[in-house]
């Protein structure tokens, strides 16, 4: 109890703050009225309606705006009122993951440690955890199939849209689905959105990768502060309220320089809430994700892949019974990910297409990672 009163002292942020700052960058963006929900799996989601009244409205499909690492349902300001107005969509949901966002943070108890605890193979890898790869998921996929059930009303066709992380997860959430007894009844998907996911690229083989002890000074600092537990969210944490908000702000300008004065003051206050609170969701990223290098170059790649063949496997399992009817990955074209997962993903979606489902691979022009608040018309369209 001291310890967490001491941390909501020097940070000046508590969980009805962290909801306020949410509450306020929505109702200050977005012209529809939402509705903050939680639940009892530690899921915390907002609701949009659509204002047109009318008895076509009950066929129309409800959209799921799931989110990437450190960010949450906030940064999705952008795209409610569009999807809305379309006149194609009834219902807006924004989720955060467990232990993101305004969600639950659990502690885990299973988080990186040094890779030099492990096995001789570990040479290869910038961080390890004990926390493996299916626990990861299942922090995340558990707690959303919970609320999924929960929230998804009778019949209603499902849009599930993920961005980056969030893209990831949704790609093994199709999968999760589509593997189960044919005696579990399947969430109505009908679409499927990948928005510069992680994850379609295959990690390199051992032959490739450059040991850990042959990287740059910068590249294992990174894998020591990684390793030790320390993540980004942890040095915010650090610097308190007054240096932490005016970081959180340039790193926003830096990141998405276009947006106008209100929206950066909304989006960074709300940052700066969700990326102080207590670590949590964070440290799953080292059992989902792993960085490699080589000679070739680093990158980020996912210890369960979802390309070559992996998503199409899984939806062929249970094709004669899958409401999925199309599927769509697309990254930003100056997008940091495009270019260590664009091949990969055009295959994957290659070899969905062969089974009938509609599935496409698109570029988002005048766009980068955060494809979303770059170009929204243009992804509301593709959408």
């Amino acid at each position: 109890m001291a310890a967490t009163q001491l941390r909501q002292w020097w940070t000046a942020s508590n969980p009805h703050l962290l909801l306020e700052s949410q509450s306020s960058l929505l109702r200050s963006l977005v012209r529809h009225r939402h509705r903050q929900r939680s639940h009892p799996s530690g899921i915390n989601w907002v609701e949009f309606r659509s204002k047109q009244k009318s008895a076509s409205n009950a066929n129309l499909p409800t959209v799921i705006l799931a989110h990437g690492f450190g960010s949450g349902l906030g940064f999705f300001f952008k795209n409610v009122d569009p999807l809305l107005s379309s006149g194609e969509v009834s219902r807006v949901l924004c989720v955060d993951w467990l232990g993101m966002g305004g969600s639950a943070r659990p502690p885990c108890r299973e988080s990186p440690i040094r890779s030099v605890l492990h096995s001789s193979s570990s040479r290869f890898s910038l961080c390890n955890s004990e926390f493996s790869t299916a626990k990861a998921v299942g922090f995340f996929l558990d707690p959303f199939d919970e609320w999924l059930h929960d929230e998804a009303r009778d019949g209603e066709p499902l849009w599930l849209f993920g961005h980056s992380l969030g893209g990831y997860l949704a790609g093994k959430y199709v999968m999760r689905v589509h593997e189960r007894s044919s005696q579990v009844e399947m969430p109505n998907i009908e679409k499927c959105v990948l928005a510069s996911p992680v994850g379609f690229q295959p990690l390199p083989k051992v032959n490739e990768r450059m040991p850990t002890s042959d990287l740059p000074a910068a590249m294992r600092l990174v894998d020591a502060l990684w390793s030790s537990n320390f993540t980004p969210q942890s040095l915010v944490r650090m610097m308190g309220s007054s240096r932490g908000k005016s970081s959180v702000k340039k790193a926003l300008r830096g990141r998405i320089p276009h947006l106008n004065d209100q929206s950066t003051d909304l989006l960074s206050d709300y940052l700066y809430h969700i990326t102080v609170a207590p670590a949590s969701g964070e440290y799953a990223m080292n059992s989902l994700l792993e960085p490699y290098a080589s000679a070739q170059g680093a990158g980020v790649f996912a210890r369960e892949h979802i390309g070559e063949g992996e998503i199409a496997k899984a939806i062929r399992q249970n094709l004669h019974r899958s409401p999925l009817k199309s599927i769509l990955t697309c990254f930003g074209d100056h997008d940091w990910m495009r270019s260590g997962h664009e091949a990969s993903a055009r295959a994957e979606m290659e070899s969905i297409s062969s089974m009938g489902i509609r599935s496409k691979f698109d570029i988002v022009s005048n766009a980068g990672h955060h494809l979303y608040l770059d170009n929204e018309p243009e992804l509301t369209r593709l959408i």
